[in-house]
């Protein structure tokens, strides 16, 4: 979660000192001015005219919109003459005008006949800007449905297509290369129909295209995303709806009533009037391209002109506080990225703190559990999920792009600084919810206070150490911290304990030990070295002393205490397995009830929660504490257990407070401690905010997986989302595949949208070029190919802040999505510079850090705000301007991030940009996220620690008040309700 070196060289070049700059894109001499009346030259007027789109289609009676385009702000008003190649198909007016300052217009194209036509536009000049456009007009129904494939899918090999000639010409399925490697993204060759099926429509949409079925034997299930494509006619989506509105239907194998998927990296190729949508998806089965039959619709929409973004940390925090005040905020991009706690415990519970024997295992078979291993936390099969187990936790070394060096010394001081700021999730401390929920239950708080030194003295931890239970038992509730896995009759010692030590002479090429021609020895991070000094205390769990000599050894297990144990079957009952007509291959989910974030996002089996099943009761749950040992002394008659026969489900007190932040909780709610049901937001507050979220396909901390996880619960609730492999693919148009398959730089050149580097032709990501209407307001990217090459990889591709270029696209996506999605910006021109000091040419600083004081806590932290180009002008007296607050990562500080604010000041005034395109002002703020003090140990998370934390930090209450302070100190826009489209 520490961004410092990665964001320190990636922004280097953009670093300001007093009032230096860089200079602004220049326009070879244009200066933006109202030429003279006589200017005749397209050059002269807009640089260049285009198109909004290639193609675009209707059926009779029905209207498109589309944009005209200039490469420039219009130096006077440009008129365009708009001339279809046939009369009698399309309705157009006859010339549209694009206004002075101005770079495009919006012009309707109503169909009112079938045919195709190619509409030309032309600028009243003597030299002209040209445009053409494809216009389709088709019939309003589907022709009936035709054509068949069937062949042998394999990695690399070429796609099984349904031949044209046939309404079905195009569908095609195909594996990527990498489908050929030999770990988890490994898919064997299989046999494939393709075909027809019956429509597919859930109530209120209506078809695209036909339903195309992609059948075969083999598992329909897989470990990675593959390559379809199925016909699409968006000449039918009703009008003036766009791309933005297409959605998907499944069904398959445990789906038989079709429903909305969210599918990956959509791209439209051909004609609009009969082309072709190519997607990623994980599975085989029937999929039909549908549009809700009501879009669009005018909804009236009260924007708040506040943003907030977040790289690591950062994000996990943005995305809880954007979410969680949908009341304050129009845009949430938590980058890298949506805490989604429900997945994340079981994850830590799983993996992180996971691995090793149970007792019942230990006694039946001891060979194995001398150390933890993967054997004893199975892989369960998520998509981009890294495994790990305590001994061994997840890092890829030797790999740039990680953002720190996070050794086991900073996982556990993040695990420290989570348990400071929402209370221990492994363990409830005490009954009282005053009391410091920090250490477990046993371990006195003062602790600590202790220096790391003396409090991982073995002598010092011996002190600590929870005693067994005496054989036959004793009256000491004192004695015998029972545990349901490791120690279920309480005879273990029970410890605190310290960690810290990684293996060395690790060879960081070939992953062995280091030799005499190794290149690059260095630690194993991660990997733990039982013979090496332990020095960080693990302050929020305990270790179970198997043989008994105070220290934990390897393979001596963790406590892991957060609910009380239930059966996660599912509302039926039963496990899948269990179910009438399982089978692994052809119906792994007879019931339909895997939870499944983008098959099944509402499934209630295997979704790490005690479901409410209505008539049908709750999942079971045994009311025997959170030791899962019943008969056990509880925390309220000195003992270690809690909730024992209460007759309510329990879940720590730290683990609820966590799930009830989380995105996905608050939008499409959760069932908390105590079976305390939280309803999800009204779908209007929902539709009050854009979400926009990232994350690498091999960020050691899993913000892929847990993305997908926070859009399960916007798709749970009924809303589009969609997911897109890497940020070039936010374009619409296919180019990461297009330019893949270029082999030579001539003919990479050639295309736009690609460009050769390093000896590959790789496609070309420009923020403001991309269409973000029709992006989707629920989105995610996974940045990072999972095939990527070893000199990939090395440079960062995928990882926790990615390559340089992907953490300026993570920053550059976000901002051109609210850039484009504020309704009536200012996008002037004005002459500036950012200034950080008073000096004789900055009379007014604009880039300021200062300390702040939040009146409702008196914490102080430091903030660093960029105002906008134009700010002090005396003509902007009275322009208000939106605000976007940047939250940074674990480990850095807010002027880490003061040169992105700046880099942002080239895209609002560069006269090279046009006016449609150009980023608007608005106000950059970065409050510092720090620890305090004794707040905790390197990063607050952006939260406020529970009252039972000693000196937490009030870090959400803190940006509150500091929003507050700059909407009364800044020229900040207020509130504006409009009618928007939707």
């Amino acid at each position: 979660m520490r961004h410092r070196l990665a964001v320190s060289v990636a922004l280097a070049s953009f670093t300001i000192v007093g009032c230096t700059n860089p200079p602004p894109p220049t326009d070879g001499g244009t200066d933006g001015s109202t030429s003279d009346a006589g200017a005749t030259a397209c050059a002269d007027l807009l640089a260049s005219l285009q198109f909004s789109h290639a193609t675009i289609g209707v059926v009779p009676g029905t209207s498109r919109r589309t944009y005209l385009e200039g490469g420039a702000d219009a130096r006077a008003d440009v008129v365009v003459n708009l001339t279809p190649s046939m009369p009698g198909i399309i309705d157009v007016p006859a010339s549209v005008t694009i206004p002075t300052g101005r770079s495009r217009v919006q012009l309707s194209v109503t169909g009112t006949a079938v045919g195709v036509v190619t509409l030309h536009a032309s600028t009243v000049t003597d030299a002209p800007c040209t445009a053409d456009i494809e216009v389709a007009v088709t019939a309003p129904t589907l022709p009936a449905c035709a054509g068949t494939a069937t062949g042998m899918v394999t990695a690399g090999g070429p796609a099984v297509t349904v031949a044209t000639g046939s309404t079905l010409a195009g569908a095609a399925v195909s594996m990527p290369e990498g489908a050929s490697r030999t770990d988890i993204y490994h898919v064997d060759p299989f046999m494939v129909s393709v075909g027809c099926h019956a429509d597919q429509l859930p109530s209120g949409y209506v078809a695209l295209g036909p339903a195309v079925t992609f059948d075969t034997d083999s598992t329909s299930q897989l470990r990675r995303e593959i390559d379809f494509a199925v016909p699409i006619s968006l000449s039918l989506l009703p009008s003036n709806a766009h791309r933005g509105h297409v959605e998907m239907a499944y069904t398959g194998p445990g789906i038989t009533e079709p429903r909305i998927v969210g599918i990956a990296t959509p791209a439209f190729e051909g004609s609009a009037g009969g082309g072709l949508l190519r997607f990623q998806a994980p599975r085989l089965g029937t999929y039909q391209a549908v549009v809700r039959s009501d879009v669009p619709h005018m909804v009236s929409r009260t924007f708040h002109h506040r943003g907030i973004m977040g790289f690591s940390m950062g994000g996990s925090g943005s995305g809880r506080i954007g979410v969680g005040h949908p009341e304050l905020f129009d845009f949430v991009a938590p980058l890298g990225g949506p805490t989604d706690w429900i997945y994340l415990l079981e994850y830590i519970h799983r993996y992180h703190i996971g691995g090793f024997c149970t007792e019942a295992q230990r006694a039946a078979d001891p060979t194995g559990c001398d150390a933890a291993s993967l054997a004893h936390a199975p892989d369960r099969g998520e998509l981009y999920e890294h495994t790990q187990h305590f001994e061994n936790w997840w890092y890829e070394d030797g790999y740039d792009g990680q953002g720190g060096h996070f050794n086991r010394e900073d996982y556990i001081s993040i695990f420290r600084d989570l348990t400071a700021m929402f209370g221990n999730a492994n363990t409830d401390t005490s009954d009282d919810p005053m009391h410091p929920d920090l250490t477990p239950p046993g371990i006195p708080d003062s602790t600590r206070m202790t220096p790391d030194a003396e409090r991982c003295m073995p002598a010092n931890l011996a002190a600590l150490a929870i005693h067994g239970e005496p054989a036959g038992g004793d009256t000491n509730v004192a004695t015998g911290f029972f545990d349901d896995e490791y120690n279920p009759d309480g005879h273990y010692d029970v410890i605190p304990f310290c960690d810290g030590a990684e293996r060395r002479d690790f060879d960081a090429d070939t992953l062995g030990h280091c030799t005499s021609t190794t290149t690059r020895c260095q630690t194993d991070t991660g990997n733990w070295d039982p013979m090496g000094a332990q020095t960080i205390p693990m302050e929020v769990a305990l270790a179970v002393d198997i043989n008994g000599n105070h220290l934990r050894d390897a393979g001596e297990p963790i406590i892991r205490n957060g609910h009380e144990p239930f059966d996660d079957t599912g509302c039926d009952g039963q496990l899948s397995a269990a179910e009438t007509g399982y089978d692994a291959i052809t119906n792994p989910d007879p019931a339909g009830d895997d939870y499944d974030f983008q098959y099944n996002p509402t499934g209630t089996e295997g979704n790490w929660e005690r479901d409410d099943c209505g008539s049908l009761g709750s999942e079971h749950y045994d009311d025997i504490g959170i030791d899962g040992v019943a008969g056990t002394p509880q925390l309220s008659a000195g003992g270690y257990d809690h909730g024992e026969g209460n007759h309510q489900f329990d879940i720590t007190a730290g683990a609820d407070r966590m799930i009830g932040t989380s995105p996905r909780g608050l939008v499409r709610g959760f069932r908390g401690n105590a079976d305390t049901v939280h309803p999800g937001y009204p779908l209007a507050t929902i539709n009050g905010f854009d979400f926009f979220a990232d994350g690498g396909v091999r960020d050691l901390f899993n913000w892929a997986v847990q993305g997908h996880h926070t859009l399960g619960g916007f798709a749970a609730r009924g809303l589009p989302v969609r997911y897109y492999n890497a940020h070039t693919g936010l374009h619409l148009d296919g180019r990461g595949a297009t330019c893949a398959a270029i082999s030579s730089m001539t003919s990479c050149v050639a295309d736009e949208r690609c460009a050769w580097n390093a000896g590959a032709c790789e496609a070309t990501f420009v923020f403001n070029d991309v269409p973000w209407e029709e992006t989707g307001r629920y989105t995610l990217v996974r940045y990072g190919s999972i095939d990527a090459t070893q000199d990939q990889r090395i440079a960062g591709d995928g990882g926790h802040v990615g390559t340089p270029n992907q953490l300026l696209y993570r920053f550059f996506s976000s901002v051109g999505m609210m850039s484009a999605r504020w309704p009536n910006m200012d996008r002037s021109i004005v002459n500036d510079r950012t200034c950080t000091a008073l000096g004789p040419a900055c009379e007014h600083v604009n880039s300021i850090t200062q300390d702040f004081t939040a009146p409702t806590t008196h914490r102080t932290g430091q903030v660093t705000i960029v105002l906008p180009p134009g700010y002090f002008a005396p003509e902007n007296a009275g322009v208000q301007y939106p605000v976007v607050y940047f939250l940074h990562g674990y480990g850095m500080a807010p002027m880490d991030l003061q040169a992105i604010g700046n880099i942002m000041w080239n895209y609002m005034i560069s006269r090279t940009i046009p006016e449609s395109r150009r980023v608007p002002k608005m106000i950059f703020v970065f409050p510092d996220g720090r620890c305090l003090a004794s707040e905790c140990l390197r990063g607050t998370f952006y939260t406020d620690a529970p009252p039972s934390t000693p000196n937490g930090a009030q870090m959400e209450q803190f940006l509150l008040d500091l929003d507050a302070y700059m909407h009364a100190t800044y020229r900040v826009r207020g509130d504006e309700t409009v009618m928007v489209e939707e």
